[in-house]
């Protein structure tokens, strides 16, 4: 395959997807346009994907009031799997609950079980193995019931991978024999292979090394097939590390030369430098001494890892090991020989002291450099928390002044009806036009970003209270919100569009509930 043909038509497919959008005769169309192009993204730049998927939900929710669109949910889905790329679990875990929600309002089951396997991979990252393992059930369970059989497959192999990391590996090689089943009986290549790689995994974990080669043989064939390159380096790659584990140290060699070969193509240090590392140890197993410290030079040059003890006292045996190796080939009389030896010993020695001397100028060179950085980060870090904390407090205030003024027009509507009532009495028509007139002064939508902004500021507030063991009514939570605000009894009542009496009311529920004596401030009892 051209690698570098493979590119341009690559780079040929994103012009034309972005011109799509930028064409799109309507919204509709260049919603679906974005989703196109910001699926096509996500293996390639995730950030850009994200950008194209937030335009494409804002697009969404301004011509679907309702949210009630399966191409939202689609969003959710794609944006879930960027955060989880990004590292931001805790955002994906909520995209993909957003998708499910939008996905069963549609009774769409298919997708619901798709974002159950992604929740489940979350989970699996995280190593929170009980609750990965449970999505992956939800998965198989849906997808039979939908009788998709390579759904079912995949849910398995991937549920055998949380039980073999969680130890669990009769469960896990259950698994993988269910899934590679359907895979052979389904014909499906692309997917026998991957549960063999993680079968080979397994055998590998039980030090059953042959049954872990046969696999990464079979696996061998297919890559080289499909051509799949880096594929093929890791097949490679894990065998050298099989005839290793079994003292084949000679195939274990042709294996990395190979392994070491294809990741220099493909140009990944990362492979390189582990490549290098791994061919160093077999040519030492081998007392090819002199190639191992060569190799193993080559692995710290395309390490990306910070340079430590343990590195340098293995750099130091090889070269010792070496040392010695030449000078006893190198001296053929008995009485020279001993007087090499003896010059060897003194000569490491001292290499030893010098060696040591060196580590520990660049320990506490390096341990000075790390203080000092720490300690900039999180001054940095304190200033920024500072300057966020004083935003959302500013933010805080700016919004409750908003619901204020909210109420006031409340209060002055209420004054209106009634004034009404007393020309042409109280009727549930009037009653029901002051309701109407309170939902529309202070919405649902209000409160929700009233208690959002106030958590920003006070954000152990209410875990606090519920630690202590008191349980808040939702309307209990905004009057005690508003008292940690400072708001008056009248500022209250407007706020929450009830008499004063009432704040009076709920103030003595909530000190019934907390144990407070008459009279006394509830933040006391609720805050000590």
């Amino acid at each position: 395959m051209d690698l570098h043909l493979y590119a341009q038509d690559g780079d040929t497919l994103m012009v034309k997807l972005e011109k799509a959008v930028q064409q799109a005769s309507s919204d509709s169309e260049k919603i679906d346009a974005l989703i196109i192009l910001g699926d096509y993204q996500i293996t390639r730049d995730f950030r850009k994907a994200e950008n194209h998927l937030l335009n494409a939900q804002k697009l969404i929710e301004e011509i679907t009031p309702t949210g009630k669109d399966k191409r939202l949910a689609t969003v959710y889905e794609a944006l879930g799997i960027v955060s989880k790329r990004k590292g931001d679990y805790p955002k994906a875990v909520d995209y993909y609950l957003k998708a499910i929600d939008l996905y069963k309002q549609l009774e769409d089951a298919s997708n619901v079980a798709d974002i159950y396997h992604n929740l489940a991979m979350v989970f699996r990252d995280q190593k929170e193995y009980d609750k990965s393992i449970e999505y992956f059930k939800r998965t198989i369970q849906l997808k039979d019931s939908l009788q998709e059989e390579t759904g079912v497959a995949i849910g398995y192999n991937m549920m055998g991978v949380a039980y073999r990391q969680s130890k669990q590996m009769d469960s896990a090689f259950a698994c993988y024999q269910k899934a590679k089943a359907t895979f052979i009986e389904l014909n499906d290549e692309e997917n026998l292979y991957r549960v063999n790689s993680n079968l080979a995994a397994w055998y590998h974990t039980k030090k059953a090394y042959q049954k872990a080669i046969d696999i990464y043989k079979e696996n061998l064939d297919f890559d080289i097939k499909n051509n799949k390159q880096l594929s093929l380096q890791r097949v490679y790659y894990n065998l050298a590390g099989s005839y290793m584990q079994l003292k084949q140290y000679t195939k274990a060699l042709v294996f990395a030369n190979n392994a070491l070969e294809i990741a220099k193509q493909q140009k990944t240090k990362t492979r390189i430098s582990r490549s290098y590392l791994r061919r160093s140890f077999i040519k030492r197993k081998l007392e090819n001494y002199k190639e191992a410290l060569e190799d193993y030079r080559m692995h710290k040059k395309y390490s990306d890892s910070v340079f430590n003890i343990e590195n340098a006292k293995k750099i130091q045996a090889l070269e010792l090991n070496y040392q010695f190796d030449q000078e006893k080939l190198a001296d053929s009389l008995q009485f020279v020989k001993e007087k090499s030896e003896l010059k060897l010993i003194t000569d490491t020695e001292r290499a030893k002291k010098k060696l040591y001397l060196i580590l520990l100028l660049v320990s506490l060179v390096a341990s000075i450099c790390i203080a000092y950085l720490i300690r900039r980060i999180y001054k940095n870090r304190a200033l920024t928390v500072a300057k966020a904390l004083e935003k959302n407090k500013k933010e805080l205030e700016e919004f409750t002044q908003k619901l204020l003024i909210k109420s006031k027009e409340q209060e002055e509507l209420n004054k209106q009806l009634d004034a009404l009532k007393s020309e042409i009495g109280e009727k549930d028509s009037l009653k029901k036009l002051r309701e109407i007139a309170a939902a529309k002064i202070l919405t649902k939508d209000d409160w929700y970003h009233f208690k959002e902004k106030f958590i920003t500021v006070y954000p152990s507030f209410f875990d606090d209270i519920r630690e202590k063991g008191y349980e808040l009514t939702p309307s209990e939570e905004r009057l005690v919100a508003m008292e940690k605000l400072g708001l008056d009894t009248r500022q209250i009542a407007n706020m929450l569009a009830i008499s004063e009496d009432s704040v009076m009311m709920n103030r003595y529920r909530i000190r019934k509930k907390i144990n407070a004596p008459k009279g006394a401030p509830i933040l006391d009892y609720l805050e000590k």
